[in-house]
């Protein structure tokens, strides 16, 4: 039998993963540097004895966090999936850590599966940083308007093409459904929902950092809405920084 055969018979396992972006260059395997696939391959190699290759829900940028990552990969025959969460959990690092693990149908994919993708931005919204947090949020020192922030939240709701906030991958369409997008706000903490069938490259970060604006009076929003009408191919507001943003659900 030839190897590829061989491997698409192997069983198929889905895990539920998270992970602190700080120390990563993102989730997708790179030529050089550290990155969340790259250090899970690593692993399940120690573990295996063979080259295991990770697919993910998200390919999350350089610094991005997330709670409720999906991945699938096929470990190989021999290896118990039950006894596999705790084998990862000591192979890996501490900055990931496996929540879950099951067996899934022989065509289950992560990324090509998923309807639906979930993302919270968290902004610290007062004058003082806090030194335990800030590899986790953003911080804005001046107040924001939320009212306004929420309506510029409400025009990207429905399928858009989102050109203006995020970069599509070459020779793919800009266009995506925004399922909703919300603010919700506490005496500190402003906290951005956003959940889309599939997100561009930067396209969660552009959102915020287009809100954020809006919330410091710099842009209307009126703005936001015009950027989604005008079909741009570049992102016309400034970006959010990364550490704010994190990956929570993934469904299926």
């Amino acid at each position: 039998m030839s190897g590829d055969a061989s491997r698409s018979s192997d069983p198929n396992v889905r895990a539920l993963i998270e992970y602190d972006g700080s120390g990563f260059l993102g989730f997708q395997k790179q030529p050089s540097g550290r990155t969340v696939q790259g250090e899970f391959e690593k692993a399940l190699g120690r573990l295996t004895g063979r080259p295991v290759r990770v697919i993910g829900a998200g390919r999350t940028d350089a610094g991005v966090h997330a709670t409720g990552q999906v991945i699938n990969f096929r470990p190989g025959p021999g290896i118990p999936v039950d006894r596999l969460r705790e084998a990862l959990d000591r192979a890996l690092p501490p900055d990931i850590a496996v929540r879950s693990v099951e067996p899934v149908e022989a065509g289950f994919h992560a990324r090509y599966d998923a309807k639906w993708r979930t993302y919270e931005y968290r902004i610290r919204n007062t004058p003082e940083r806090r030194a335990l947090e800030w590899r986790f949020v953003w911080y804005v020192a001046r107040p924001l308007d939320i009212c306004g922030m929420s309506r510029a939240a409400g025009t990207l709701i429905g399928t858009h093409h989102f050109g203006a906030f995020g970069t599509p991958e070459r020779g793919r369409s800009a266009v995506r459904e925004m399922a909703w997008a919300e603010v919700v706000a506490d005496s500190e903490t402003v906290l951005i929902r956003l959940k889309a069938n599939a997100f561009l490259r930067h396209m969660a970060r552009g959102i915020v950092g287009a809100l954020v604006e809006v919330g410091l009076g710099r842009a209307r929003p009126a703005d936001v809405a015009r950027a989604l009408r005008a079909g741009a191919d570049h992102p016309l507001f400034p970006m959010a920084p990364p550490q704010g943003l994190c990956l929570v659900e993934v469904e299926y």
